[in-house]
């Protein structure tokens, strides 16, 4: 049947075009984008705001590989901090330089990591002749080689012995965003996360807690923790914390324990290596109260660690329940100093600490 419209009629073979304006008010387009892109970004920030998200830098292992790299290019008698969180939320760096009278100490203590490969990282650092202040956390320091989560500071490592512009580009970026954008902020901003706190839904039994960064630490760029002011008066976020703290109790039994003599051996020949090049390696034990004390004295009793490490090294260790004035703190769940409680413990500790060093010099019979 033939088409009812010809396929020869000119009107149906046309095609229709219409020229552009001969010119665009690009300006506009342009001001309403970035008014748009404005209004959106500050009412994000302002709704993370007020559910409590502030700007904070990622703790993340870049983090960590960029501050290992200064270490690198640092003076050799420069001190550092190795250890897990304890240490690097119960250290003050600033209150350090202050009662030394010496440059700001470098941290390298990360949350739950254990700090053998770090001394051993160090050890092998030909140039390192400083003073290295190892946390002692046993339940983490002890650890096997398989605990995941604790060896995972070996990644830590690699990545900063393989860091290129890439990653120098990408952690600079970070400190210039990250600490203006709430939104930044890696996972805090999720909508499901907050609508979760909004709606209060009550917790399962045997139920993991959700670990809430924003809720109870912050990081600077100089790796330097802090419990978030506060905290300590707020309960319902204290045994949410505390159930994270309980949860990888549990976590770190279901690898095999490490072997104490093994561990020992190698952290001896880590140090001599340190001590041989005019280093020197110094032990803290933090204080730890409560269930997780009596944790840490049924699976790590003190003799059969603690001792033995000092012993066998023959490093200066302090340990809180040796001196009066390390003893007394109460970590508000067992574990962790408040921001206040860590200047005072830092300034404690550094008297402690050259108290100790006189009194060896003293004995010693040069």
């Amino acid at each position: 049947m033939p088409s009812s419209t010809s396929s020869s009629d000119p009107a149906a073979t046309s095609t229709f075009s219409r020229d552009l304006p001969a010119s665009t008010e690009w300006s506009r387009i342009v001001l309403v984008t970035v008014l748009l892109a404005v209004s959106a970004v500050g009412f994000r920030e302002w709704s993370l705001k007020e559910n409590g998200i502030v700007p904070s830098l990622s703790t993340q292992a870049p983090l960590w590989a960029w501050q290992r790299n200064l270490v690198r290019a640092a003076p050799s008698d420069s001190t550092v901090v190795v250890g897990s969180s304890r240490i690097a939320w119960g250290f003050d760096l600033e209150e350090w330089a202050k009662c030394s009278g010496e440059p700001r100490p470098y941290m390298l203590a990360w949350p739950a990591i254990c700090p053998r490969p770090q001394l051993h990282d160090l050890a092998n650092q030909q140039d390192f002749r400083g003073t290295l202040l190892v946390g002692v956390a046993p339940g983490f320091f002890f650890g096997g080689p398989d605990y995941t989560l604790a060896m995972r500071v070996r990644d830590f490592i690699k990545l900063s012995e393989h860091w290129g512009p890439a990653d120098d580009i990408e952690q600079r970026l970070r400190f210039l965003i990250e600490p203006v954008f709430a939104f930044m902020s890696t996972g805090e901003a999720s909508p499901l996360l907050l609508l979760r706190e909004r709606i209060d839904l009550p917790q399962r039994e045997g139920q993991l807690a959700p670990l809430r960064d924003r809720l109870f630490f912050r990081t600077d760029k100089h790796c330097r923790g802090r419990l978030i002011e506060g905290v300590e008066n707020r309960p319902r976020d204290i045994e949410a914390f505390t159930s994270i703290l309980v949860a990888l109790k549990a976590r770190s039994r279901l690898y095999p324990p490490g072997n104490v003599d093994l561990i020992l051996e190698e952290v001896v020949k880590d140090v001599r290596e340190i001590h041989n090049r005019g280093g020197q390696v110094i032990f803290v034990r933090y204080p730890s109260t409560g269930w997780y004390r009596e944790d840490e004295q049924k699976h790590q009793p003190r003799e059969k660690y603690w001792d033995r490490l000092i012993e066998e090294t023959g490093c200066l260790g302090i340990h809180f329940e040796d001196h009066r004035e390390l003893s007394g703190f109460a970590p508000p769940e067992n574990s962790h100093l408040t921001q206040q409680d860590a200047i005072t413990f830092t300034r404690r500790l550094h008297n402690v600490i050259e108290r100790e060093q006189s009194s060896r010099h003293f004995d010693s019979p040069e």
